[in-house]
């Protein structure tokens, strides 16, 4: 009896400490103190102190605090150092109860709770260069690059500007602080809402020792210069959370002395992170624990000042569409939302929000009603103005809501551009004022900063300005207004309707009403590959010997409004078979099936025929006849190839006729399961 009392009691214990809707342990933080509490429980727990970096080694935490009950209070400091900005492990008889926790609870906190600018006029511009213009355009909104690597000066022994953090005195720009303070007092004075867009700008000739470059990232290779914060190494969230600190405490005050900041964008367009948030080729699981830790950072860093200050995951068109065909430079935004809402629930909620930007699907063609990869399906390739209703929609589920409420969304970058020719700008001004309409009729959409306030000149030919560029020398040289001038001008007033008409025919459409759907398709059933990729044959096609191969080229097999698989097609000449060979190492994969998949596709119904093939060392593992439009699934196993590097031939035979002997093989691939 006194066993199954013991096992009854445990198990008491450990029923409401496991609940996936139950974190194992809460943490509250004071002035002076943090305060821990965790379902009760009979015998002794530890509370250990972990940090946030994600380098961190598995044993590197220290015990806090021991003992038994149900909760317990500890200093919030260890000299100067701010135990707020860790994480929290609860554990028992030599094991963790559950994931590590942050700090969640804010409320004992004497926090600001002063306005941060109104949020009444959705209408908002980005890369103002005029305020007095944007004032007459009416702009309720703005945006404002911030590049911490501007603002701070980690190498200087004795810098003219600095602040205090934790016990160290941190090094800032003197020049960069005061064109920023310049810049957000000129929009405070305009009463514009200002979205800080917080980026960390890292160049070539940046050294790998400064503590704001990521390990991962090179400086030598970054491509366009927005790259990942350093949230691996202790010094690195150090001078991140300092920096973020420093700037809601310096742009939150209820007398806006410096001018006003009204919540900060982490990074940009994060699922296309080689050229926007550049961290490296890394697989997604490692960019979104990095980025997730960032946000975490920012919202402790930020909480912890003003009580409604927010956060925002940022995210481009490319919704269920892969932002890049290689998986280490972009994936895509479901992704995203998904792995940061399942890290912050994991090791305790927060308030993210998120910015996004719905170009159109080209983003040379302003005509984003005709966007085909944008349809009303949860599971839609891209989201674009087309299909905006469904961004608000999939944030409105249950697993999304944070404390029963809808994550707030910004649209803080996007514009349409200027084609060329006599109705390019009747084009563009009517492919705001279809959006102008969409944004009003969400009333979970904030704010819509068109993008951008003048053409630049250097923006791969793209027109999205209000007005054109001068013509000057001068990069940011503001010149005529184009009609969309007007359209923006009068967005929000009593003119709207008499400016919009002019629209109405262009984008096929007899009123405003209905702008908005509030029912959606369902998702479709699309063959996903769910295991690790080992060796994606389209993307290494360089790499593939011909032989007695007419053509060879990548295409995307699939309709507009689905997410297209990457393909092969392999042109075989008149005679002769066609063959395509890689040298692929195979895995031991001892716990996982290791395979060859793909589909063979005759992909024009005019083929007379086709053979496809495959030899692997020689060996025939595949062989089928297909007739025009056929297309025929496969999977090897290839367990008697592991741990060997082996030959892999796709071998296509015309037969008789090559005549529109389109040989697909479709996502072919070596995968783990």
């Amino acid at each position: 009896m006194t066993f199954l009392r013991c096992l009854l009691t445990t198990l008491v214990f450990l029923c409401p400490l496991l609940r996936a809707d139950e974190p194992p342990l809460r943490i509250a933080v004071t002035p002076d103190s943090l305060r821990f509490t965790w379902p009760a429980r009979v015998g002794a727990v530890e509370v250990r102190e972990l940090p946030l970096h994600t380098s961190a080694a598995e044993g590197e935490g220290r015990v806090l605090w021991s003992g038994a009950g149900s909760e317990a209070t500890v200093p919030r400091f260890d000299g100067a150092r701010d135990r707020l900005f860790a994480k929290f492990e609860l554990r028992a008889d030599g094991k963790a109860l559950g994931a590590p926790q942050c700090v969640t609870d804010f409320s004992a906190l004497p926090r600001r709770t002063n306005p941060l600018g109104s949020l009444a006029n959705k209408k908002g511009i980005a890369c103002l260069l005029d305020v007095e213009d944007g004032k007459a355009l009416g702009f309720g909104q703005s945006n404002q690059n911030i590049n911490i690597g501007w603002l701070i000066d980690w190498q200087s022994a004795e810098p003219k500007l600095s602040f205090e953090f934790e016990g160290r005195k941190i090094g800032l720009r003197p020049a960069a602080v005061a064109a920023l303070d310049r810049d957000l007092q000129a929009l405070n004075a305009a009463k514009m809402r200002v979205t800080g867009i917080l980026l960390n700008y890292v160049q070539t000739t940046t050294p790998r020792t400064s503590p704001l470059v990521h390990p991962l990232t090179d400086p030598k290779t970054i491509t366009a210069g927005p790259a990942a914060f350093n949230t691996a190494t202790a010094e690195g969230v150090f001078f991140y959370r300092a920096i973020v600190h420093w700037l809601v405490e310096r742009y939150t005050r209820e007398d806006a002395k410096f001018g006003r900041i009204g919540g900060l964008v982490i990074g940009n367009e994060v699922q296309s992170h080689w050229s926007w948030y550049y961290l490296g080729a890394v697989e997604p699981e490692v960019l979104l624990r990095e980025y997730t830790a960032a946000l975490r950072i920012a919202d402790l860093a930020t909480r912890s000042v003003h009580a409604d200050f927010p956060i925002y995951v940022s995210l481009e068109h490319h919704w269920t569409l892969p932002a890049s065909e290689d998986r280490t430079h972009g994936f895509t935004g479901v992704e995203v939302l998904e792995g940061v809402n399942e890290r912050a629930k994991r090791e305790g909620d927060f308030p993210w929000h998120l910015a996004f930007h719905p170009y159109p699907e080209k983003l040379f063609e302003p005509r984003f009603w005709n966007d085909k990869s944008a349809p009303l399906r949860f599971d839609a390739p891209r989201i674009t103005f087309h299909n905006l209703e469904v961004l608000p929609a999939f944030l409105r589920q249950p697993r999304f809501l944070f404390e029963g409420k809808p994550r707030r969304i910004v649209l803080t970058e996007q514009g349409f551009d200027c084609p060329p020719g006599p109705d390019g700008e009747l084009a563009q001004a009517a492919a705001f004022a279809l959006a102008w309409k969409k944004v009003q009729a969400l009333p979970g959409i904030e704010s819509f900063l068109y993008h951008r306030h003048v053409d630049h000149p250097n923006e791969n030919r793209l027109l999205f300005g209000i007005r054109e560029h001068d013509g000057s020398a001068n990069v940011n040289g503001v010149g005529r207004a184009r009609k969309l001038w007007d359209v923006v001008q009068k967005a929000g007033t009593p003119e709207e309707e008499a400016a919009f008409a002019f629209a109405l025919p262009i984008v096929g459409r007899k009123d405003w009403s209905d702008v908005v759907a509030t029912k959606f398709d369902p998702p479709r059933a699309l063959k996903r590959e769910t295991g690790h990729v080992v060796f994606d044959f389209v993307a290494q096609r360089a790499k593939a010997q011909q032989e007695n191969v007419q053509s060879v080229g990548q295409r995307r097999i699939g309709p507009p409004d689905e997410v297209q698989q990457e393909a092969l097609q392999e042109h075989p000449k008149p005679k002769g078979r066609a063959r395509l060979t890689y040298r692929v190492a195979i895995p031991a994969a001892d716990a996982k099936r290791c395979l060859l998949t793909f589909d063979a596709l005759l992909n024009n119904a005019k083929s007379n025929g086709a053979a496809f093939a495959i030899e692997m060392d020689g060996r025939e593992v595949f062989a089928r006849q297909l007739k025009g439009a056929e297309r025929v699934p496969a999977e090897i196993n290839l367990a008697g190839f592991r741990g060997r590097e082996v030959s892999i031939a796709f071998i296509v035979d015309p037969l008789t006729d090559p005549a529109y002997d389109h040989a697909t093989w479709v996502a072919p691939r070596v995968v783990l399961r």
